[in-house]
C-alpha cells in the first residue's frame, strides 16, 4: 500500500474521536434542554470522553502488540458503534454519561493502533511526515464537523448525530476490513511482562517529557473545546450556524500550519520544530489572557483561539514522531503510553475549566495559559535531545 493510500485509510480511523468530539458541539443545549440538566453537564461528557478514550488506549495499545492490530481495531469500531447508538436513544443523563465513556474506549482500542501501525512502518523524520500527512487529513473532520452536526441538527435533532457517529464507525468498519492488510516489518517480537514493558518506557526521561508536552498542548485545544459552546454561543450570544463558522477558523489554521510543518520537515528537525510551535501557542494563549479583564470583542478573540489551537499543526506529529523514535520494539506500548497520558493530561485539564460554572472567559483563558506554560516548560529542547542520544544512544 503506498504512503497516501495508507495515510488516508488511518486517517480515517484517527477521525472517530475528532468525530466524536466535535460533531455535536453545537447540540449541547437541545441536549441539555431534552436530558432537562444544565449545559455544563453536557459540556462535561467531553472530560469524560477524553478519560474512556485515555483507558482504551492505555489497553488497547498493549493488546495490539499480543494480539494483533487489525483485532484490536475491529473491537473498537464496534464498541463505538453500539455506545453511540445507546447515546442516541437514551433518556438520563448517567447513562448518557456512561455510554459517552464506553463509546471512547472503544474509539480509544480503535485509535492507539494508528501510531504503532505508523512506527511499524516508518523511521525517524518519515515517521513525522507521516504523522502530519495523516494529522493533515485528520484536521478535515474537526474542520466540518459543527457544520455537518448543525445541518444533522436543524434536519433530524441532536439524537440523529449520534445515528451518525454510529454509521461513521460501521462504514470504516467495512473500508479497513477491504484495504488495510497489516505487514509488519520483520522485527524481534515484544517480549517480557507488561509492567516490564510499561517500566521500560517510562523509564525515558526525554520520550516521556515529549508525552507531558504533547499532553498539555492537547489540553489547551480541548480546554477551548469543552468551553467553546459556552463562550461563544451563550456570552457572545453567535447562533449555531455562527459558531460552526468560527470553529472552522480555528481548524484552517490548523491545517495551515500543518502544512507549514510538514514543508519545514525537509529541512529541520522535527523537535526543534515541536520546541517553536509549543512556544507559539504559549504566546498566543498569553495574549488571550491578557485580554481577558478588558471584556475583548469576539473579533479580539477569535485570532488568538486560532493561533493557541493552530499551533498543535507543529506540535503533535512531532512530538509522537520524537517519542516513538526510542521504541522500535515497543511501538504497541508507547503508543498506549502516549495516547493514554495526552489524553489523561487533556481531559484533567479541561475538566478544571468547566468547574468555576461561569460564563465569562477567565476559566478558559487561564486554564489555557497555564496548560501552555508548563508545555513549554517540560518540552525537551533540540540540544538535551541531542545529549540525550549522546550519552544513551537510541536503543530498545
Amino acid at each position: 500500500m503506498s504512503s497516501t493510500r495508507l495515510a488516508a485509510t488511518l486517517a480515517l480511523v484517527f477521525a472517530l474521536s475528532p468525530l466524536a468530539i466535535d460533531l455535536y458541539l453545537p447540540t449541547f443545549t437541545a441536549i441539555a434542554d431534552t436530558l432537562s440538566v444544565p449545559t455544563q453537564d453536557i459540556a462535561l461528557t467531553i472530560s469524560i470522553y477524553i478519560l474512556g478514550l485515555s483507558l482504551g488506549q492505555f489497553i488497547g495499545g498493549p493488546l495490539s502488540d499480543y494480539r494483533g492490530r487489525r483485532p484490536v481495531l475491529f473491537w473498537g469500531l464496534g464498541v463505538f458503534c453500539v455506545a453511540s447508538i445507546v447515546l442516541a436513544t437514551t433518556q438520563s443523563i448517567a447513562v448518557f454519561w456512561g455510554a459517552r465513556f464506553i463509546q471512547a474506549v472503544g474509539g480509544g482500542f480503535a485509535s492507539v493502533v494508528v501510531p504503532a501501525m505508523i512506527r511499524d512502518r516508518t523511521e525517524g523524520q518519515e515517521t513525522a511526515k507521516l504523522f502530519a500527512l495523516i494529522a493533515l487529513i485528520t484536521i478535515i473532520a474537526p474542520g466540518i464537523a459543527p457544520a455537518v452536526g448543525t445541518l444533522i441538527y436543524a434536519l433530524s435533532g441532536w439524537r440523529a448525530v449520534f445515528f451518525a457517529l454510529a454509521s461513521y464507525a460501521a462504514v470504516v468498519g467495512l473500508i479497513t476490513w477491504r484495504f488495510l492488510h497489516v505487514q509488519p516489518r520483520a522485527q524481534s517480537p515484544a517480549v517480557g511482562s507488561l509492567l516490564t514493558r510499561y517500566r521500560y518506557v517510562l523509564g525515558n526521561p526525554i520520550a516521556m517529557r515529549y508525552l507531558l508536552a504533547q499532553g498539555l498542548g492537547f489540553g489547551v485545544m480541548m480546554t477551548f473545546l469543552a468551553n467553546a459552546s459556552l463562550v461563544y454561543i451563550e456570552s457572545y450570544g453567535v447562533s449555531e450556524s455562527t459558531f460552526s463558522i468560527l470553529f472552522a477558523c480555528n481548524v484552517a489554521t490548523l491545517a495551515v500550519l500543518n502544512r507549514v510543518n510538514r514543508v519545514l520537515l525537509n529541512r529541520m528537525a522535527s523537535a526543534r520544530i515541536l520546541t517553536a510551535s509549543v512556544a507559539l501557542q504559549f504566546l498566543a494563549c498569553l495574549a488571550l489572557f491578557a485580554m481577558t479583564a478588558f471584556n475583548p470583542p469576539l473579533w479580539l478573540v477569535v485570532p488568538m483561539v486560532m493561533l493557541a489551537v493552530g499551533a498543535l499543526g507543529g506540535v503533535m506529529g512531532n512530538s509522537q514522531a520524537c517519542m516513538l523514535q526510542f521504541f522500535p520494539h515497543h511501538s504497541g506500548i508507547a503508543s498506549a503510553l502516549l495516547g493514554s497520558g495526552q489524553y489523561l493530561i487533556a481531559a484533567v485539564v479541561s475538566a478544571i475549566s468547566t468547574q468555576f460554572h461561569s460564563q465569562q472567559m477567565w476559566p478558559m483563558t487561564t486554564t489555557m495559559l497555564v496548560s501552555a506554560l508548563l508545555a513549554l516548560l517540560i518540552v525537551p529542547s533540540y540540544g538535551a535531545l541531542l545529549r540525550y542520544q549522546q550519552r544513551m544512544g537510541i536503543t530498545d
